[in-house]
């Protein structure tokens, strides 16, 4: 019997891509197969009537380090989204008077300017499609483990599992950006070290308030996240200042995970007024900067603001009974610094939360995973004999 051979053809192409599809979809879901299921701890909001105060060591002559760990250059031949080129973008920053450039193209530790002094290998993890981004700061090596389709509460935990001993610092990258980490998800992810909260696409302090609610002893990252170091808006616009003795990688990473920084909103790199020192006395706190704020405010619980004074450079707040931590904004002419938050604790040390894998759980999961892609395998198996 004579066929069409132009639908023969077509029906042969048509299996072709339909295995080829079944088959990106088996290696896509793979790794869920191997995901672990995770016990979260119950909501613990800060407690006790001792004051954990990252600045307690720090005054009007501690160095501040001015830092931006995640902005992209064209890489992969463009394949990604980067328009300066490595040294145009190293430049830039340079002439604001950063002390580290971190230069942070996705999956690739880029050892361009490794002879800088303020040199910290870092890069930006992730390739799914939601934009569930991490910046590893302190990175030993690049970690190609990912959840690309989708993620529950438990990838997004099974990936910090991956990450965090493969660097020094993990911040969970724009957290509001395509809403890619909900803020209830911050009720419940432990193991990493900072938020960034502040970034040029989104302010995602609703995060950061819910994962501090609950007890969660997390820190602020401020980044540009830039891709065009000509473009307005993008470049010296979000920035971390570090307290540390040296810009040496050691020295950062280990204030940063103190919580001795703070975050910055502003214009060209350029700040007018900086923190002078934040101490403790009991349970009452007290801000002083370096020159007259146009406002300072304190917030507590979920994000309320509990008090706002003018036109001040040196103010005080006591926690009342119902306040566990308090974060400070202090507002100048066209810049916002971010101060880590002050919270209650029982002896004065970082309170421990940590989520742990439920073994029983995590082998039902995967077993019933392992089952759905050996069955679509099968299906891309037949397929393909078929088309033969």
């Amino acid at each position: 019997m004579n066929k069409n051979p132009f639908k023969f053809i077509l029906l042969l192409f048509a299996k072709f891509v339909l295995t080829l599809v079944l088959s990106a979809v088996v290696i896509a879901l793979f790794p869920y197969s191997l995901s672990n299921v995770y016990d979260f701890p119950l909501n613990n909001p800060f407690s006790g009537n001792i004051l954990y105060n990252p600045y307690q060591s720090v005054d009007s002559n501690t160095r501040l380090i001015k830092a931006n760990f995640h902005a992209h250059s064209r890489a992969y031949s463009g394949a990604t989204d980067g328009h300066s080129s490595e040294q145009e973008l190293f430049s830039a920053y340079k002439s604001m008077k950063y002390d580290v450039v971190g230069l942070s193209n996705y999956q690739t530790i880029n050892q361009t300017f490794n002879l800088d002094s303020g040199y910290i290998p870092l890069y930006e993890h992730g390739y799914n499609v939601w934009k569930r981004h991490h910046v590893c700061i302190g990175a030993n090596e690049v970690t190609w483990w990912d959840y690309i389709l989708f993620q529950s509460i438990h990838q997004k935990q099974d990936m910090i599992f991956h990450l965090k001993p493969t660097m020094d610092v993990l911040a969970i990258a724009h957290p509001k950006f395509r809403n890619s980490f909900e803020p209830d998800d911050f009720t419940k992810l432990t193991g990493y070290d900072c938020i960034e909260v502040l970034n040029h696409y989104r302010t995602s302090d609703e995060a950061w308030d819910s994962a501090l609610s609950t007890g969660h002893p997390v820190w602020i990252v401020a980044d540009d996240d830039s891709h065009n170091v000509s473009a307005d808006g993008e470049t010296g616009v979000c920035w971390t200042m570090i307290a540390a003795q040296t810009v040496q990688r050691s020295e950062i990473t280990k204030a940063l995970k103190e919580g001795r920084g703070y975050g910055v909103q502003g214009k060209h790199g350029i700040n007018p007024n900086k923190l002078k020192s934040l101490e403790t006395d009991g349970l009452r706190c007290t801000v002083r900067c370096d020159s007259i704020a146009d406002s300072i405010q304190f917030i507590g619980q979920k994000g309320i603001i509990k008090l706002t004074s003018y036109l001040t450079n040196n103010i005080s707040y006591s926690f009342d009974r119902n306040d566990t931590y308090i974060r400070v904004k202090i507002f100048n002419n066209g810049s916002i610094l971010w101060l880590n938050p002050v919270f209650r604790t029982s002896k004065g040390i970082l309170p421990y939360v940590h989520a742990e894998i439920n073994t029983i759980n995590t082998w039902l999961w995967r077993i019933v995973w392992f089952g759905i892609c050996l069955c679509l395998a099968a299906i891309a198996i037949r397929k393909k004999r078929k088309s033969k």
